[in-house]
Formats: C-alpha cells, sequence, structure tokens
C-alpha cells in the first residue's frame, strides 16, 4: 500500500496523521502507527447502507439537507412526529439537494421517502441555561456545592460515602441558598473487581456505582442493622474499623457492602419481591439485563485464573451477549443476575431520593451528575455494545511538556463509524442515563465531542493520534437531551481547547468551566471576577487541582517532589519559588476586589487583613475565605464551590498522573455529613459565597 492510499484512509476515518503541541511545534503521526489505529477504526460500522443514515440530526426551525441514495424517484416526504401528528409534502432543493422543511417540534421523528426511512432528531438552538433553571425565582445569581460521593461520612456506612448522605448534604446545603450540588460520577464500576474504584473508569455510564447505593431508600434502620448483625462478629468488627478510617479501604469496604447487599437480598427480597423491581426491571429492559448477566459472568470468569477479568479472553461464545451459552449461562445462574438486577434498582430509588430531597429542600437546579470521557474496555458497556465502542484502542493524551511519554487512561470510547451506524443510539443513551435524575451533567474533557487521542492496543500514548468525531451532531444531540430533561450542562474544558470548539460550545449552550488558578491574563495576572466568562461555571478549584489551602501551603508541590512527579529540568525549589510569585499575584487580585465600590466588598475590607497572609494553615484559612468571596463575585451565571474548599482542606482528592503513593479517590471529610456546614469556617464561607452572588 501507498502512503496515499494510507493517507486517503485515515482521513476517510477521521485520523489526524499530524498534530500541534501546546508550543505550536507540528509533529507527524508515524506509519505504523496509522496502520494499527485504522485496524480498529476499519473493524466498526460496516459498508455503508443503501438507504438513508439511521439518523439525521438537525436543528429546531433549520431546513435539513440530505443525501438521498441514487435512483430515488420520490419527491415527497412524510414525517411521523413523537406527538403523534404527522407532516407531508414535496421535498424542497437547496443548492441542488433534497431538503426537508424547517420543523418547529423537537425530538425524535420518523421520516420516510418513498422506500427509505429514517430517524430524524430535531434539537433545539442551544442547552437550557442557568437563568431558565432559575424561572426568574429569588435574588442574587446561583451558587451551588461540589461534593465526592464516597468522602460523605454517616454512621453506619460501613467505611464509605453513599447516595443517602447526598441527599442530607442536599438539604443542608439548599437551607444556606445553595442551588446546585454536583457530585463526582456515580457510574458502575465492577462488583467482582473491587480494587477498581476511580469513578472516571467506570464498566459502563448506563448504570450506577452500586456501592454508592443506601440501604435505607428500601428497607429500614432495623432490618439493616439486623442484617449486618447475622454476617457475624468479624463483620461487624471489620465495618466499625472502617467507619472510623480516614481513609477509604476499598477493597475491605466493597466486599463488606456486597455481603450486607447479599443477605437483604437473599432474606427480604427473595421471598417476596416487590413489584417495583420488576417494574424496573421491565422498563429497562435488555440493557439491564445485559449488564446483570455481565456481572454474573465476569464473577464467575474472574474466580477462574487470571485472564478472566477480560471478557476478550473468555470462550468465544462468552464473548457474545446474545449467543445461546450467554442465554444458557443466565438462565443457570438467574439467582446471580436477580441479585445485581436488585442492587441497580436500589442505587436507582438512592439516586432519585437524593434528586427529591435536593428538589424538595428549594433547590432550583440540583444535583449535577459528572459523566466520565470513556469506559474500561474490560467492562459491560463493551461486551454488550462491541460495534459502537474501539475496543482495540485506549484514549488519553499525547506527550507533553508535563507528562513527556503521554498519558494512556486505560479507557476506551466511542467508534465514530460505529454510532453513526447505530443511529448514535450508544451516546444517546449515555448522555439520558447522566441526565435520568438530576437537574445538570458535567462533561468530562468535553473536547472528545470533537476529538480524541487514542493509542493502539499495547502501544505507548506517544504512538496514539487524534481522532475527530461528528462534533455537529454530538452537541445538538446533547442539546436536544438536555432540553428533554430541563438540565444545564457544563463542559470540563480546562487544558488545550481551541477557540473555536468554545464558540461552538457556547453556541450550543454548553458551558465551560472557568477555575480561579486558571483566569490569567497573559501577563500571569489573575483576572478580575469581572471578568471571567458569562458562559461557564465559576470554581475555586477541581477535584484534580489543589484545594486553594492546599495550594496556598505548597501542599501539592510537596506531593510531586515526594513522587518525583516534575517536568525535566524542574525541582521543588523552582516550584515553591514560582508558587510565592503566584501567591503574591493572587493576594494582589482579591485585594483589589475589596476595592471595589459595593457593601460587600466594604464588610470584606473591614474583616480581611491587608497583607499576605504567610504560607501556614491560619494563613491559607484567611487565604480560602477570601478566595471564595473572589470566585463567587464571577461574572460566571454559576459558581460551584469544593466541600473541601468549603471546610478549608489541604488535600485534593486525587493527584492525576499517579496510580499509587497519592490516595486517589480515598479520602473522607472530617465529620458527619449531618454537621459537615455547621462549623465556624464553614458558616463563615457561607457568608461570604452569598454576599458574592447577590452583589
Amino acid at each position: 500500500m501507498n502512503n496515499r492510499d494510507l493517507v486517503d484512509r485515515a482521513r476517510h476515518a477521521g485520523l489526524s496523521m499530524r498534530w500541534r503541541d501546546a508550543a505550536g511545534q507540528i509533529h507527524r503521526v508515524s506509519n505504523e502507527s496509522v496502520r494499527r489505529l485504522l485496524a480498529v477504526l476499519e473493524g466498526h460500522g460496516g459498508p455503508a447502507a443503501a438507504g438513508l443514515p439511521p439518523m439525521v440530526v438537525t436543528m429546531v426551525g433549520q431546513v435539513t439537507p440530505l443525501v438521498l441514495p441514487e435512483n430515488t424517484q420520490a419527491a415527497d416526504f412524510r414525517i411521523e412526529m413523537e406527538t403523534g401528528e404527522v407532516m407531508e409534502g414535496p421535498l424542497r432543493r437547496i443548492r441542488g439537494r433534497p431538503a426537508l422543511p424547517p420543523l418547529r417540534v423537537c425530538g425524535y421523528h420518523r421520516v420516510s421517502i418513498g422506500p427509505h426511512a429514517t430517524t430524524l432528531a430535531v434539537a433545539p438552538q442551544a442547552c437550557p441555561t442557568v437563568g431558565a433553571r432559575m424561572d426568574g425565582a429569588g435574588s442574587g445569581r446561583p451558587w451551588g456545592l461540589g461534593a465526592q460521593v464516597y468522602s460523605l461520612r454517616t454512621p453506619g456506612d460501613g467505611g464509605m460515602g453513599h447516595l443517602g448522605a447526598v441527599a442530607t448534604l442536599a438539604r443542608l446545603a439548599a437551607a444556606r441558598g445553595a442551588d446546585a450540588l454536583a457530585i463526582s460520577p456515580v457510574h458502575a464500576m465492577f462488583a467482582a473487581r473491587v480494587g477498581q474504584y476511580s469513578p472516571y473508569s467506570p464498566s459502563t455510564r448506563l448504570f450506577l456505582n452500586v456501592l454508592l447505593a443506601d440501604p435505607l431508600a428500601v428497607f429500614d434502620t432495623a432490618t439493616v442493622q439486623a442484617a449486618g448483625l447475622r454476617n457475624g462478629k468479624a463483620y461487624v468488627d471489620t465495618v466499625r474499623m472502617l467507619e472510623d478510617a480516614p481513609l477509604i479501604d476499598w477493597p475491605q469496604a466493597a466486599t463488606r457492602r456486597y455481603e450486607l447487599l447479599r443477605r437483604l437480598y437473599d432474606e427480604r427480597i427473595v421471598p417476596n419481591p416487590p413489584a417495583e423491581l420488576a417494574q424496573f426491571r421491565t422498563i429497562h429492559g435488555a440493557a439491564l439485563e445485559q449488564h446483570a448477566v455481565f456481572e454474573t459472568l465476569h464473577a464467575y470468569f474472574t474466580t477462574r485464573g487470571g485472564r478472566g477479568g477480560d471478557w476478550r479472553q473468555w470462550p468465544l461464545a462468552m464473548r457474545r451477549p446474545d449467543s445461546p451459552e450467554v442465554a444458557r449461562f443466565a438462565y443457570e445462574f438467574a439467582h446471580d443476575v436477580s441479585f445485581h438486577v436488585f442492587v441497580q434498582w436500589l442505587a436507582a430509588r438512592s439516586m432519585e431520593q437524593a434528586c427529591g430531597a435536593a428538589r424538595a429542600a428549594g433547590m432550583r437546579i440540583g444535583l449535577v451528575a459528572d459523566m466520565a470521557v470513556g469506559v474500561d474496555p474490560t467492562g459491560s458497556e463493551c461486551w454488550a455494545r462491541q460495534q459502537e465502542f474501539l475496543v482495540g484502542a485506549s484514549i488519553g493524551a499525547p506527550p507533553d511538556a508535563l507528562s513527556p511519554v503521554g498519558q494512556d487512561w486505560g479507557l476506551t470510547t466511542f467508534s465514530p463509524a460505529g454510532l453513526q451506524a447505530g443511529g448514535y443510539r450508544a451516546f444517546i443513551d449515555t448522555v439520558r442515563a447522566g441526565l435520568a435524575h438530576g437537574g445538570g451533567l458535567r462533561i468530562d474533557h468535553v473536547m472528545a465531542l470533537e476529538r480524541l487521542w487514542i493509542i493502539p492496543q499495547g502501544g505507548t500514548s506517544a504512538e496514539g493520534a487524534y481522532l475527530s468525531f461528528p462534533v455537529r451532531d454530538l452537541m445538538r444531540l446533547v442539546a436536544l437531551e438536555a432540553a428533554r430533561a430541563n438540565a444545564i450542562v457544563i463542559g470540563e474544558d480546562l487544558g488545550t481547547v481551541t477557540a473555536s470548539f468554545r464558540a461552538v460550545a457556547q453556541k450550543h449552550g454548553i458551558m465551560g468551566m472557568n477555575v480561579l488558578f486558571f483566569e490569567r491574563t497573559p501577563q500571569g495576572a489573575f483576572k478580575p471576577p469581572g471578568a471571567w466568562s458569562t458562559n461557564a461555571t465559576a470554581m475555586t478549584t477541581t477535584h484534580d487541582l489543589p484545594t486553594v489551602a492546599g495550594w496556598w501551603q505548597g501542599t501539592d508541590i510537596d506531593w510531586r517532589v515526594k513522587l518525583g512527579q516534575m517536568a525535566p529540568g524542574v525541582d521543588g525549589v523552582t516550584l515553591n519559588d514560582e508558587r510565592e510569585n503566584d501567591r503574591t499575584a493572587l493576594w494582589a487580585a482579591m485585594m483589589a476586589q475589596r476595592d471595589a465600590p459595593t457593601p460587600a466588598a466594604r464588610a470584606m475590607r473591614r474583616k480581611s487583613p491587608a497583607t499576605k497572609p504567610p504560607a501556614t494553615a491560619d494563613g491559607a484559612a484567611k487565604v480560602v475565605d477570601e478566595a471564595i468571596g473572589f470566585v463567587a463575585r464571577a461574572s460566571c451565571p454559576l459558581a460551584v464551590i469544593p466541600v473541601e474548599d468549603l471546610l478549608g482542606l489541604n488535600e485534593q482528592p486525587n493527584l492525576p498522573g499517579t496510580t499509587t503513593g497519592h490516595p486517589n479517590w480515598r479520602r473522607r471529610y472530617p465529620g458527619m455529613t449531618a454537621t459537615l456546614l455547621s462549623g465556624v469556617a464553614a458558616r463563615r464561607r457561607f457568608g461570604r459565597l452569598r454576599a458574592g452572588r447577590s452583589s
């Protein structure tokens, strides 16, 4: 094969053979890498269909050009709306191409043209805005908190947080004026792989992490406590130890949680299955059954050898969810399959109750869920939808100054060709699952709607390339699903994101993220909050960044020095010198805001020290107060403050680039959820937050 053929194949697959790094330097992808990636990409989607594509995506009020199959004689169309209405008429001609007339009704409609048919997805102009969610109620601009679900504490939680604690936190936050509560991802993990607990490495994004289910969503306290006691003294002692620990011991806590859920299922559900559980099973249909069967198969094969954790190593018949052998297995292990259906129902009930608690407490936005950028290729979603995912490739980031060898996240993503061949069903289902309960959705690494760095299986990140996605269609579908759920959408757009992408995202109503540490001028000064984006959510920090207190004290630098996680030619002394300059710049920016002619600013001027606080715990506490007030005054329509900053904690939930050494996703909050927001410092910061959002 000559190079011209390779270039043409790569272009047709959406694979870029060149890429530009953060410094502007152009790199070329090797021919060998392109061939390996094409071997994966060209295995999806199949040959082009003879008729219309399975789905055509358009916008409300817009003429929709079509590409009709050759020799199509039909000149008329018929559209059956979701509402049951029918629209018929002649096709238009736009620049010589046939086209459908503008539609005024959003939704998924059925279009017939002669013998050909397709689904027409008609999207609104944009996602619902924060203002629309607020519906003109109240005064001031809305704000919310951000929380790691697993970090929350409640009595008897077995050593990890759950959605019942989210309901409690939502009530408490709403009572203090919050309109939103952003939570960490709650995607389904692996029941038989309790050592995998990063919320951004799920088995599937279509279902929930059952370890976060609250048994009290279905059972009363006495029943749950009695079930725990019947598990024996060793169980009770272990659970108490886990609950007192400052860090989550995921393997131990997960194992104990499953023991409790199994006993509740066997003793309380099996003898008298609730009608609501049967209804849940019927509503979620084949997708739920396949996930439950996968969990059972995965547990079965995991106990039979090291390769059993990867379905791609199972016997051939078991790699196909629709095979007769899988059906026989599901029948033989029906009790275990039904258990996995039950825990999904329990998790869904827990999520519904948490969302209901937020709304009932007065939150006008409510819970904001988080959608991971990809899934584990060995998980249930890839097993069930192999043609719609790039099972033979992983995603990550190209080499850069901070990561000279690049990043491989151990996840995979949608196949662009597979998505289109499947009528975007996999993407729609994923977004719809994220929006199923709450008032908003955060899309991690939102640039994935346009392109992702993909790596051939077994290769290094340096052997990867950028893969393009049908961004226009995907953004329109996000807007359509968000409108149907009446939910806001936030895109995590930190890092290298093009101005053109941000413009398109803004057009579709997808907000970005403005994070304190990154809001700077080209000269390095911190921007005043009035200069922040009006199409973003303002934040002090994120789960992947240092807390404000940790940043001020250099806790993150200490971790990077300890773990040797520094760019070439950079040492701890250099990092600390740079941080001192940044402290000076941030304090100057925050003090400049105290001179703003508002009552809130004048009050803060009286309460805050004029000189820069030292890089100590006491100094950091003062900086946290100022930072929250500073971010609250941002022009952004929504501000979200992580609980870590509200409490002035030093440690961040996750240190990117590490899998050992730093306790990622294991930290717990330093008090019970019921009293977490009642401390003097938290109350003071709530005051700063409310004042800033009302100014």
